[in-house]
Formats: structure tokens, sequence, C-alpha cells
């Protein structure tokens, strides 16, 4: 009976899997780990989707993997934003205190075009969505 009712449980977890969710979403519904998501799976050779690789670009030879943040950020060596190593490459050091903004709100758009220099506190005032010390709390 043990063992119908694991089966059962994991035929419930493929359905999840197959409705889109990953191992980890899975395993946070079934209140188990990741990893005994995969061995289910694997152990009743249940086939697993390919691992997607992020979207990437090249700047000045250096490798920039799309964030779930939107921003583009290297993967190699110092964890820079190619905004703004974009922005320094042209106008030099970004002054401490100052944002490198996306005109058009594009935050993959890394067009020096596309990149003004903001004081930190003015590109908070204009395009912060949430509280800050700008906007009234509660408006």
């Amino acid at each position: 009976m043990a063992n119908h009712r694991k089966d059962s449980q994991a035929e419930q977890m493929y359905v999840e899997y197959q409705k889109g969710y990953s191992l980890t979403q899975i395993a946070q519904m079934f209140n188990v780990t990741r990893q005994s998501v995969y061995i289910i799976f694997k152990r009743r050779g249940l086939e697993l989707r390919k691992k997607q690789l992020l979207p990437y670009l090249y700047f000045n030879g250096k490798k920039y993997t799309l964030r779930n943040t939107g921003y583009y950020g290297r993967t190699d060596g110092e964890r820079t934003l190619m905004h703004r190593d974009v922005w320094e490459s042209i106008h030099g050091k970004i002054p401490k205190g100052y944002d490198i903004h996306h005109k058009d709100k594009d935050k993959s758009n890394n067009d020096i075009s596309n990149l003004e220099l903001l004081r930190k506190d003015e590109h908070a005032r204009r395009y912060s969505t949430g509280n800050n010390q700008f906007t009234k709390k509660g408006k």
C-alpha cells in the first residue's frame, strides 16, 4: 500500500511538472526537497525538460547573461552590469552617487544612445514605482 501511495504522489508531481512547474516549485508543493523530486522522476524513467540556456551578449570581449531582473550582467570575473560598462567605455568612471538610466525603460537595450547619467536621488524621484523617500506612504 505504501508503494502505491508513493507512485500516486509521483504521478501527481509529474502532472504538475508537465504543466510547466519547475522541480523546485514541485518540491515546495509537496513539501519535499528538489533533489527528492529529481530522484523520483529519474528512478521512474520520467523524461525531464532540457535546461534552457539564458540569453547572453558579448561586449568588449566579456560575456553578459540576461538576469531575471532584466539587466545583462557579467557571469565571469567581476559581476558588473553591461549598461554600466557600456557607459564607462564611452564616458569614463561613473561618479559616486549616480545611476545609469535606460531611457526607453528596456533594461536589455544597452545602446549608448539609450543610456543617461542621473543622480541617484533624481533617478529614484522620476522612475521609482514603489515607496521611497520621495513618495508619500499610503498614496
